[in-house]
Formats: structure tokens, sequence, C-alpha cells
């Protein structure tokens, strides 16, 4: 028996201790505390009593078929069926009466409802990996939070322990809260006002705006700051979506990196808590006949509680009474009780695709909007036919990023590249992913582990030593895990290799797009990056392994060509070599196979311009009045 614990706090260690002593083998996912210190305080107390985080990582080997079963891609859409077995179609009407006083759009809550889904497949793709590898052992899985009983299984060998303390916590604090707020005076209420939004400039001088951008996690892309999110940022002073004109509604809690932003945290922003608690109320006791079993119970507290963020949204958004337009600026992330309290608010909400193949996800990744610019025709198809999205107006626009390639290309190499460059050598790019910074948080990862990562920096460095005439660069978005003394033997083998280097350039916007826009060959984990290379005819090849398995993001059907794959080192240098040095029949293969590419999933009227046809086309719609 394995007994995995959810997310831990300080007061269940014991708990753990008692199980570990009683000779449990006793594990847990998550360390739920305020700072890395504290969370690694006690992964180390509970490591010596042999109490570790469930070891994935030490795996011998995952294989193919049981990755994505509840995981970024729910092949199966397990979770899909699960939403579906809490609110039946039938339900879900009574509901929309509830949501929507005019439009009952059901397809659109129910991807309010997924969403709930897709903000926490981590842990439910961990536990249930683990007990597809382990079918002979009972996994007992204990959670003191209420979502847990939301987690979509299809293991037998899963028993499920849940006491929902947490939303006792809840209702006591939240009741508490509004029994106070009766006694507190308008004066207080006005002071804590004036404080809460004293970041926000004055917001109601903004209640006149008319479109608004909506960023998430403030307007800079990565920490360093990768890049500033600039799409919709026309560079016309005169213009309504120029960055000082534009009305920035930020959910996230991020501050404004610039005093000349209008710029309100909408979560900042003053609203009555219990009108709010009392319009819960009122629809919770309005649904109460829909309650017919525990599953149909459990619907209607997840339809609670997504009212009752839209609710506070809506409340929130009703203050900018000319709002006419909202252009969400990460499509899947943004919440969808947001885009709901937009659009019931008569706004008109904007996305382009941010992610490439998001379009093939099933279960986690979905997007509901007025007018959505996608990546491609023939995603612009994918989504007219996927339960997963809700578009009024689909516009094929092509890779918004891809632009910046072609215009680097023009430029000079970045320095780290220059040099080896003018000396006639090949250029490789690797694009890795980041690690987790601590070791407890490494044990759990199937893909990103301090495991996977050596397996895949060990695989670069071979490369740099058996290919000739090539320099590599290596590229993450952070470099903060490699102060990690765990890398500091495979760090320096880099160090000491003439022939590639570990890039540290995060002043420079864009570095990355530099780069790949010099290289001769790109070796990518999947990321949009690669993409946008693609787009470009730049060869790229996904490294499809690591340490304990081969098939990571090629499961996904009728997205990665199996031709631009590799899933050994052996392959890797094979066809490394082919692009880089010959014409031979391998390398046009694999050249012919981008340009298929180019020619079917990545196919657009026009590649070029992305940004500046996005404005164009909301300029037009602005004046046309379709917006």
């Amino acid at each position: 028996m394995h007994i995995v614990f959810d997310n831990l706090t300080s007061w269940q260690i014991p708990i753990l201790k008692l199980l570990n002593y009683l000779k449990f083998k006793v594990f847990y996912l998550n360390i739920i505390v305020n700072s890395d210190l504290k969370k690694n305080a006690i992964a180390d107390k509970l490591k010596k009593k042999n109490i570790f985080p469930l070891p994935i990582e030490l795996e011998k080997k995952i294989p193919s078929e049981t990755r994505f079963k509840l995981w970024n891609n729910d092949l199966d859409e397990i979770a899909y069926k699960k939403n579906m077995k809490l609110v039946p179609d039938e339900t879900l009407k009574k509901y929309c009466k509830l949501f929507f006083e005019k439009d009952n759009n059901v397809k659109k809550l129910r991807l309010l409802l997924q969403d709930f889904f897709a903000t926490w497949t981590s842990e439910t793709g961990k536990l249930n990996l683990w007990a597809v590898l382990h079918p002979s052992k009972t996994v007992v899985y204990v959670s003191f939070k209420v979502r847990s009983f939301y987690m979509s299984n299809t293991n037998s060998n899963i028993i499920k322990i849940i006491i929902p303390l947490d939303i006792l916590n809840f209702f006591a604090k939240r009741i508490l809260r509004i029994f106070l707020s009766f006694f507190i005076t308008t004066t207080n209420n006005n002071l804590s006002s004036e404080k809460k939004n004293s970041n926000n400039k004055d917001f109601k001088d903004f209640v006149k705006q008319e479109i608004a951008y909506i960023p998430h996690k403030g307007i800079f892309y990565g920490h360093p700051r990768l890049f500033e999110k600039s799409l919709y940022y026309s560079d016309n002073i005169n213009s309504n979506f120029n960055k000082y004109n534009l009305l920035h509604l930020e959910y996230s809690d991020f501050s404004s990196p610039d005093e000349n932003i209008n710029w309100v945290c909408i979560n900042a922003i003053n609203v009555s808590k219990r009108k709010i608690f009392f319009k819960t109320l009122l629809f919770s006791l309005k649904a109460l006949y829909l309650i017919r079993s525990w599953s149909t119970f459990l619907g209607w507290l997840l339809c609670i509680w997504q009212y009752s963020s839209y609710a506070k949204y809506f409340e929130i958004i009703k203050k900018f009474k000319n709002l006419k337009i909202a252009l969400i600026d990460y499509d899947i992330l943004c919440p969808k009780t947001l885009i709901l309290a937009l659009e019931n608010n008569n706004i008109k909400t904007v996305a382009t695709q941010e992610r490439f193949f998001h379009a093939f996800y099933t279960s986690y990744a979905n997007v509901f909007v007025d007018t959505y610019y996608t990546n491609s025709i023939y995603i612009s198809n994918v989504i007219k036919k996927s339960k997963y999205y809700d578009i009024k107006n689909l516009i094929p626009i092509g890779q918004y990023r891809s632009d910046l390639l072609p215009f680097y290309k023009k430029q000079t190499a970045p320095r780290e590249i220059s040099e080896a460059k003018k000396s006639g050598k090949k250029i490789l790019i690797a694009l890795g992913y980041v690690s987790p910074e601590n070791w407890f948080e490494s044990y759990t990862e199937p893909v990103i582990s301090w495991s996977a990562q050596i397996d895949f920096l060990e695989d670069i460095i071979k490369l740099s030593q058996n290919l000739e005439n090539t320099f590599i660069a290596l590229r993450y978005k952070t470099l903060n895990w490699t102060k990690n003394e765990y890398f500091k033997k495979t760090i320096d083998k880099i160090y000491q290799n003439k022939n590639i280097i570990l890039c540290n350039n995060y002043e420079e916007s864009f570095y990355s797009y530099k780069l790949c826009s010099h290289a001769d060959l790109i070796i990518a984990k999947v990321t949009s990056l690669a993409d946008e290379c693609l787009v470009n005819e730049i060869p790229v090849l996904f490294h499809e392994y690591t340490h304990n398995m081969k098939v990571i993001f090629s499961s996904i059907p009728d997205y990665l060509s199996l031709e631009l794959c590799a899933f050994d080192f052996e392959e890797l240098y094979q066809k490394s070599k082919s692009i880089l040095f010959s014409d031979s029949s391998k390398s046009n293969k694999i050249r012919e196979e981008v340009k298929k590419l180019n020619n079917k999933i990545y196919s657009v009227s026009e590649k070029k311009n992305i940004k500046k046809k996005i404005l164009i086309d909301l300029e037009n719609q602005l004046i046309e009045n379709k917006l």
C-alpha cells in the first residue's frame, strides 16, 4: 500500500510520521507553506524519516501509453466526462438561466466549468500515473481539500480519503467577514478602499475608457523579463490601441511597470462583500432543486464556486460603463469567470492564439471569446469542430511572434554566437525546459525533473563533442535552477567545452528569437518558439525523450511529425548530422516535412506583418462598430 498526501501543510506532518512509524509507505505531492526556506526545512525533516515526495523521477521506465492519461493532453477526455457527469446537459441548461439574463449559452457555461478542471491537472495526472506504474499496489490518496472530490481517475487501485477542512474554514471566515461588515462604518470602508487602490492611481478616472487590455501576470513575459507583451500596442500615439491610451485591467495583482500606463488591479477595486455573498446565496438556493445525488451535489457546489467568482467580476466590470472591447492577453489562462463577466456586461472580447499545440489538447485548454485570431487556417478548422472552443469570429492570422525571426535574421548575430558564425561554424540552438529549484519538487515531475534535465544536457554536450565544425548555444527561460549543486558537474563540462555555451543574456528582449534567427538547426523540447521557427522553415528536431520515457508530446494526434522527432541520442545525432552537413535523402526528407507542415497545419494566406494585420483589423472593426 502507498499512502499519498496531496497538499502537505505543517499540521499534517505528525500524521505522516505516525503512518511511517506504523510501517506504511508514505509519500506527498506538494508542500504548501509561505516560503521556500520553510518548504526545504519540512522536506529535509521528512527525508530523515524516510518520507519522500512521490518519486516519479526515479522510475526506471514510464511507458508511453500511460503518460498523457489525465495529464497535459487528456486523450480519453476523462476530465471532460467528469464535468458531464457532475452537471449533465439538461441540468446545465437550468444553471444557464441563473448565469445568463438573455443568452442561454450551454457550451460557454460548460467551458467555464471545464476551466476548473484545467487549473489542477498536475496533481491528478501524477497520482494516476503512479497508480498505473504500480498496478499491484493500492494507492490511498489523502486530501483535506474539497477540490479533491473532483479528481478524475480511471484506476481501480486508487482509494480516496477526502476530509474537506478547507471548505469549513472558507465558509467560517466568509460568514464572519460578512457578519463583521455590518458593524464597520462607511467611513472605514472608504478609507480601506482608498488604501486598497493606492497603486491604481484614481481608477474612477478610467471608467470612460472604451478599450481595455487584460494582461496575465503583467505586461512582461517571464521572470526575468524576456520581452514585453506588446501584441495589441500601436506605435501611433493617437491610436486607441497605443500603450498609453489603453486601459489595463490586471487580475493577477501585478503592479504597473510604468506610472504613465492606465493601470487598474481589478481585485483591489472595492465591491460589496455582502452583495456578492447574498447573490451567491440566492443562486445556491434557486439551484437546490437540481441536487439529485452526490455527483449532482458536487456539480451544484462547483457552480456556486464559479458563480461567486463571476458575480464579483461582474460587479467590478459594471463600474466601467463605457467599456466596449476587452483584449485578452493569454487565451487559455484568463479566468473564464472574468471573460463571462465582460461578455454579460455587453463588452466584446478579443484574443489571439498563444500556443499552436493547445488547439490539439482535450480537456485542459479551452477558449470562449467573440473574436479569436488563430495560428493557421488548419487550426481554425480544428477549432470549429472542437467542443473546447466557443468562438463567434475566427480569423486565421498566423503565429504572431514568428515575424521576429526574419526581422532579427537581417541583423547582426548575437555576440554569443557571432564569432562562431564568422568562422564558418554551423549554429545549433538547444531550447530546454526549466527545472524546479528544489529537489522535492523535482521528484514528482515526469518531464522537467533534475534527472531529465541532466539527460538533456548530457545529450547536448555529446553532440558538441561529435558534431564537427558546430557551435551549440543552450537557451532557457531562466537559469535559476543551475545554481543548485546537483547540476555543478554537468554545468562545468559546458564551461570547459569551447564548442558549447549556456546563454545567460536576459537583458535583451526577445534574445531567444535573436539566437534562433541565425540558427542552422534548432533542437527543442516542445515550445511555441519551435513552431515559430518551423513556420520560417528553420529546421527543428524535437527532443522527445528523457532518462525514463520516450514519446512526450508526439503522442498528441495530428501535431508533431515523427520525422522531426528524436527518441534517443543516436537518432538525435544522426538527424542533426544529416541536416547540418549533407544533402542526403534523410536531410531532404526532413526539410520536405517542414515544407509540408507549412503547406498544411501552419498555412495562412500571408505570414508576414501579423501584428500589423491584427491592429488594422481591430481598428476597422472599431470603425465599423462590429466590436
